[in-house]
């Protein structure tokens, strides 16, 4: 443990006062304005959110710009000392990250407390290591044509040559809501490391463990400016980021919308850019699978965090000789495991959706499965006496929390494969379930998609495994298993889902750009 690591956060919500955090101080958006938040299991609000303008953006680049000498020039080895006393932190204050989490974004305390805030230390013990041991180099030997006193007298001579690689400058980080800390430390980590400074625009949905995260930077002994984190909208603070003139890469994590502006801004300026974007992620089910495991799985994987994740399983494709068994099966462990309500409930399996706008977006696609004539089903135990009320549309209401924003786990049967709620993400606790009968057809009907983030196949036969896995068009597939994760493989999609690979020596190259010498 590093001497220097001690930090004391705020204790509960309300003395939580955000600001920006630019050169290394806590301060006010230069318009004075701030946006509303709400817990998502209350509805009530809590700490505003900073509405930073493009004045608040030019002082955190500015002081990033400035700060980039001193610390790409700083040994790897003193970086490393001090992201791993930001990981010593993260662990140190584990419990409250994850009620703070929990507080801002709906998802379960335990969850948080259990993935979120312990892979945030991870990330920067992974680079730590990665900058200590430093950047594999490739060296070769170059053939050359040289002259000797006369242009027209060329010898043939050699030369050997070595890549370096060296910290690319001023990095705009951009992070979504659906793991708040976690994607900022994902993207964070990697980027100091390897010598970068940044500006970090978290999402104005989830920004309260962004801001507690500055505290934990200073306390760590980050230098002023390498780290800025501004808070607001993407209209307001992360366009005017993402064109900077000062910021020489982006990496962007979010919806395809917004991801195809934010390419669209960055490309044309020519800076570097990361797009990880959504998903609609397919599942193919064959007769001869291990039909518990893959029940089971498929149940965490359509309703883990409210369904609110990229990689969530959310078309489920079986053969059709188990569709009936897989459905009575999924039902079952739904009704009796998936316990929705209060987040802070060790016992309960997913909370609130984040907001009440995106509750309206997910019941909508609810609405239109309904609207089409498809089968849908709340999966709700009947003798959670928490459940008050289940709406027409999913809509749940839940004792002591009746202002929350939660939704019932839902399951989708008879849907058309054209229909948007077979082909677009919602983002919620909402599966589409269809048989398929041969190996073509539902690898067809996995390929059916703009996006191409995840996907998972589930058998026993080893050959048609490895077959028809290699014929998914996915950025990652899972055999027999879905969100195995390591993060030394590259993580990225295709199509809609997004552009460039990170994670591991992936992000290494990613921050970093390669001389040859």
């Amino acid at each position: 443990m590093n001497k220097c690591c001690a930090v004391t956060l705020p204790a509960k919500m309300q003395d939580v006062n955000i600001q920006n955090y630019i050169n290394g101080e806590w301060v006010a958006p230069t318009s004075g304005a701030y946006l509303k938040n709400y817990n998502p299991a209350t509805g009530m609000e809590i700490a505003p959110i900073p509405d930073s303008k493009s004045a608040d953006i030019d002082n955190a680049v500015r002081a990033a710009k400035s700060a980039f000498p001193m610390w790409s020039n700083m040994p790897g080895v003193e970086r490393a000392t001090i992201l791993n006393c930001i990981a010593d932190l993260i662990d140190q204050n584990c419990a409250a990250l994850a009620t703070f989490e929990s507080q801002d974004q709906g998802k379960t305390v335990a969850s948080a407390a259990a993935i979120d805030i312990p892979k945030c230390a991870e990330y920067f013990r992974q680079f730590a290591k990665y900058v200590t041991e430093g950047i594999r180099e490739t060296e070769s030997s170059m053939k050359l044509v040289c002259t000797t006193s006369s242009i027209n007298k060329m010898v043939p001579s050699s030369q050997r040559a070595t890549t370096q690689h060296v910290a690319s400058g001023v990095a705009a980080l951009i992070t979504p809501w659906n793991f708040p800390l976690l994607m900022v430390c994902e993207k964070l980590a990697p980027c100091i490391a390897v010598g970068n400074t940044c500006v970090v625009k978290p999402t104005e949905l989830t920004s309260v463990t962004s801001y507690l995260l500055t505290h934990i930077l200073n306390a760590a002994g980050v230098p002023k400016g390498v780290v800025n984190i501004v808070f607001g909208s993407g209209v307001n603070a992360g366009e005017p980021l993402v064109k900077h003139r000062d910021v020489r890469l982006v990496s962007f994590t979010g919806g395809s919308v917004t991801g195809a502006k934010v390419g669209a801004l960055a490309g044309g300026l020519f800076k570097r850019v990361s797009l990880e974007l959504g998903g609609k992620c397919p599942s193919l089910v064959f007769s001869d699978c291990d039909l518990e495991h893959a029940i089971t799985t498929h149940v965490r994987g359509a309703y883990q965090n409210q369904g609110e994740v990229c990689l969530s399983a959310s078309r489920q494709y079986v053969q059709r000789d188990i569709y009936e068994k897989f459905l009575d099966g999924f039902r079952k462990q739904v009704c009796q495991e998936v316990c929705v309500g209060d987040p802070a409930n060790p016992k309960t399996f997913y909370g609130p959706v984040v907001t009440k706008q995106h509750m309206e977006k997910v019941t909508s696609y609810i609405r239109l499965a309904q609207e089409e004539g498809a089968k849908v089903e709340f999966l709700v135990n009947p003798n959670d006496p928490a459940v008050m009320n289940v709406s027409a549309d999913g809509r749940l209401t839940i004792e002591g929390l009746e202002g929350g924003y939660f939704i019932a786990p839902t399951l989708i049967t008879g849907i058309k494969q054209s229909s948007r709620v077979m082909q677009e993400e919602i983002f919620g606790p909402v599966v589409c379930v269809a048989p398929f009968d041969t190996e073509e057809e539902g690898v067809q009907l996995a390929n059916d998609t703009q996006y191409g983030l995840g996907a998972s196949v589930w058998t026993e036969d080893q050959k048609k495994l490895e077959r028809v896995m290699r014929q998914i068009n996915s950025g990652s597939v899972w055999g027999n298993n879905w969100l195995a994760w390591d993060d030394c493989m590259p993580f990225g999609g295709m199509g809609c889902s997004g552009t460039s690979r990170e994670h591991g020596p992936w992000s290494l190259e990613f921050y970093t750009e390669t001389k040859v010498l």
